[in-house]
């Protein structure tokens, strides 16, 4: 791994006005992602996740109600204060996404050789017959079977894998440099799933790509991700290297999240280990540890502080009773 990263995001804010107030969907998130590198973002849902990233490529602003803040630089230049037709020209040539729900992600009504085609064309000025040649090369390339024939058909004449292959040939058409899979698995069963998160393991690999898996998986996250930047309540609340958070967690949540965990060895029906308590309301926020009140190391300037994310080496985590290293 040379040079700098290729995006750096510093202090990412999201602010949702509400009748209850401002409701921080992220507060103050800070990383970076190195190229050919994976980052796992996990949490449970609400924890901010998916308005993060979307708020990265300005899927999530002012046209949505949001106030937003912080810079996010890919390859130096500040997606933030780029006019909206300069950002949507990088969506697809430099960034590719893969949504969590194909069927909303798709077009409907326009035929899927066409929908692959239609950003090579804008993109990559190809015409018309290179675009849809390049297309079924493309369905080809993603395992869908009868390539041909699949280009002329509509995302409803598909199966929900299938159409998450589309999607997943959409996003890589350009051989965009950063890729980012929001929950690409959620609507499908255990085995296609499995299918899915090779496929874009192997397309990341092969390009070279940078990639950012959302989740709330762990397991997921384990064995896809190199890096894995676990949040809470709208803040990153711990990072590390995969193997390391693994091994050593550091913060009282991600050892809890672990906890939860299903494992092979336990007995049938035994009982799942619960996180006690509820996620916090990010509209009434006080100014303690969000994690305080379901935590059990909690001590008293838990819920007179907010934790900063510190760095024992390279793991970072928010917590003033950290979990010792190794423990």
């Amino acid at each position: 791994m040379t040079g700098g990263p290729l995006l750096s995001v510093r202090d990412a804010r999201v602010a949702f006005a509400t009748a209850r107030g401002a409701l921080r969907a992220v507060d103050g998130v800070t990383f970076e992602l190195h190229e050919g590198r994976t980052l796992g973002i996990v949490g449970e849902s609400g924890s901010g996740k998916s308005v993060l990233v979307r708020s990265l490529i300005g899927l999530v602003g002012a046209d949505s109600g949001a106030a937003v803040g912080g810079q996010v630089l890919l390859e130096g230049q500040d997606l933030r204060t780029l006019p909206a037709a300069r950002l949507r020209a990088l969506l697809g040539r430099e960034i590719g996404i893969v949504f969590q729900d194909p069927m909303t992600s798709l077009n409907p009504v326009m035929k899927i050789g066409r929908q692959i085609g239609e950003g090579l064309q804008l993109n990559r000025g190809l015409d018309r017959a290179a675009a849809d040649r390049r297309a079924v090369e493309l369905l080809a390339e993603v395992g869908i079977p009868e390539p041909e024939r699949r280009a002329r058909q509509y995302p409803h004449e598909l199966s929900g894998g299938m159409r998450q292959r589309v999607a997943i040939a959409i996003a890589i058409a350009c051989e965009p440099k950063l890729l980012i899979a929001d929950e690409p698995t959620t609507a499908l069963d255990v085995t296609v799933q499995r299918q899915i998160l090779d496929l874009l393991q192997r397309e990341q690999r092969q390009r070279a790509m940078a990639m950012i898996l959302i989740t709330h998986d762990l397991g997921v996250a384990a064995g896809r991700a190199d890096d894995i930047m676990v949040m809470y309540a709208g803040r990153a609340v711990e990072m590390a290297a995969t193997r390391e958070l693994f091994r050593a967690p550091r913060m009282p949540y991600t050892e809890a999240l672990l906890r939860s965990l299903p494992r092979l060895s336990d007995v049938a029906h035994a009982r799942l280990a619960a996180i006690p308590g509820r996620p916090p309301d990010l509209a009434r926020r006080s100014g303690g540890c969000a994690f305080a009140p379901r935590c059990r190391y909690r001590s008293v300037r838990c819920d007179a502080e907010q934790p900063l994310l510190t760095r024992d080496g390279l793991h970072g985590f928010a917590c003033f009773n950290p979990i010792a290293a190794g423990a």
